[in-house]
């Protein structure tokens, strides 16, 4: 419980102090806080919650820490992850941790009747120094070899997902680091610098930035006055769509806003904004535009007072707490949008658009600890994509948002039952997907230029090589020391894929242990 006490009170720093910011106000925070604290660390500690890996956006961590901030009066700005605070409790002064990370996975394929075997070992460390700068680093090191589908999409990116260069060919390494410096000079401000991945949104998914890419280097400062919290990141990535050597790589800067309103204690919107640019082309070499670091501005007339066109994306998201177990959320992101050309409803190429919409129900029929999660996305062709490649919505040839890319609609559910040391989960996948064929650019992958487009108007969602995509997965995982750091776990899945072209049906069956690590996603 020690544990728990130190992580919940710091991870809920932000939420306590919301709406609180005058000196004359002072007294009031501090008493304010303190009951915020003293009920979250209750609710912490009667469902036995670890939060000591929230900087990891592990989603089973996240999952749980959503059900347990969704018990408080209070709403929170839960859509900004990781929810990076000091990880210490401030009665415990300096301190440092070090922990190992290590997963063992063997996977058998029983359609190809052929055993896969990943393994990854590494370091984490945490650092506070004191109540207002902490740090973290990650090292992760692996080796590993994936079913088919995965095997396929790295030996066409270059990538193992999330995780960085593949270096190798049928079996795998590769070397995964993250990282940051946090500092808190007072309750309304925050500044980190560091190379890591970020998650924003309420769902599963995010259509506006989430952890499929590698890491990167980047700085953020976020200000939390009243019933606002406002987030801008400046992030340095890379383009490899052109070389499979790392020395070839090209720079290509982003530069992302987030504003979350509490409009209540169960309503919150956010709006969302961001620019991709690419760092040189054949006439100039551009570096980081210092236009783009006002965190305050609008990015499209910036866009064009500069005379530029770079890939600019905006967006609005909504979450609404109905009861104690109820949680309503959503997100619509516009890449482009012209008004005359949507009333027209004639699939103008150029209506870019993304919609989500999804619903958490905790403690299902009053069973404490079940919850249950259903969520659908639909992304039109082209979205994300841009003329230039090197501008696409990327990271490291894989997407800032969904894995899927653009031109899909996807179904995706989830049921977890958390008992004492057991954790039983279970996952239904349903998609369908365009893809591109026959060299014709239908709008599914985003590092292809738009230019490339067959066809001005008549696109629809999943044009091209229409192919669905069934994912059914379960899982038992056992955790021996409670908590959520280290786990044995055994499971297996469904995937069907099939179009005009192939109809694939596989079932893979896995066991493994590990501690907590990076998301990795199967569900591809």
């Amino acid at each position: 419980m020690k544990r728990v006490k130190r992580y919940g009170v710091s991870i809920l720093l932000a939420s306590a102090g919301t709406g609180l910011f005058a000196q004359n106000t002072d007294s009031l925070f501090q008493a304010m806080k303190k009951q915020v604290l003293e009920d979250s660390i209750a609710y912490a500690n009667a469902h036995a919650f670890d939060y000591s890996n929230c900087d990891l956006l592990d989603k089973d961590v996240m999952f749980q820490l959503d059900r347990n901030l969704n018990y408080q009066y209070e709403n929170f700005h839960s859509a900004i992850k990781p929810y990076v605070a000091a990880p210490f409790a401030e009665d415990e002064g300096k301190r440092i941790e070090l922990r190992p990370l290590a997963g063992f996975r063997s996977t058998y394929d029983a359609s190809a009747k052929k055993y896969f075997t990943e393994k990854s070992i590494g370091p984490e460390l945490h650092m506070n120094f004191s109540e207002k700068l902490s740090a973290s680093f990650t090292f992760l090191a692996g080796s590993s070899a994936y079913p088919h589908y995965i095997d396929t999409l790295i030996k066409t990116t270059d990538v193992v997902p999330g995780l960085g260069t593949a270096y190798g060919a049928g079996k795998y390494s590769y070397q995964y680091y993250s990282g940051y410096v946090s500092y808190s000079p007072n309750h309304i401000f925050n500044f980190q610098f560091g190379k890591d991945k970020h998650f924003w949104g309420d769902g599963y998914r995010s259509l506006f930035l989430s952890d499929v890419s590698n890491s990167y280097p980047y700085f953020q400062s976020s200000v939390t006055v009243w019933k606002i919290k406002y987030v801008s990141l400046f992030a340095w990535m890379k383009d490899n769509s052109l070389s499979h050597f790392k020395k070839d790589y090209r720079d290509k800067f982003g530069t992302f806003h987030y504003l979350s309103w509490n409009v209540t204690k169960r309503l919150n919107i956010g709006l969302f904004e961001a620019v991709i640019w690419q760092g040189s082309d054949t006439n100039r070499v551009r570096g980081f535009d210092v236009n783009y670091l006002d965190p305050i501005i609008f990015f499209r007339p910036v866009e064009y007072s500069l005379g530029s066109s770079d890939n600019v994306g905006i967006g609005m998201s909504t979450k609404v707490k109905i009861g104690k177990r109820h949680q309503l959320y959503g997100q619509v992101f516009l890449d482009e949008f012209l008004l005359k050309e949507v009333l027209a409803r004639n699939g103008w190429w150029g209506n870019k658009q993304a919609v989500q919409i999804g619903w958490k129900w905790f403690d299902v029929l009053g069973v404490k600890d079940l919850s249950a999660r259903t969520e659908f996305n639909k992304v039109r062709p082209y979205t994300y994509s841009h003329g230039s490649v090197q501008q696409s919505y990327g990271n490291y040839n894989q997407p800032l948002a969904h894995p899927f890319g653009a031109n899909f609609w996807e179904s995706v559910s989830f049921l977890t039952y958390r008992h004492k040391k057991l954790l039983y989960e279970g996952e239904l996948l349903l998609a369908a997907i365009g893809r591109n064929e026959n060299g014709f650019n239908w709008g599914n992958n985003i590092f292809v230029s738009y230019s490339s487009r067959p066809q001005d108007y008549n696109n629809v969602t999943t044009q091209g090589l229409t192919t669905t995509l069934v994912y059914a997965a379960g899982n038992i995982a056992f955790f021996p020391f409670g908590g959520n750091w280290l786990r044995f776990e055994i499971g297996g899945s469904i995937r069907m894929e099939s179009n005009s072209k192939a109809d694939n049906k596989d079932l893979f069956i896995h066991f493994g242990i590990r501690t907590t690590l990076p998301n990795f996603y199967r569900d591809l």
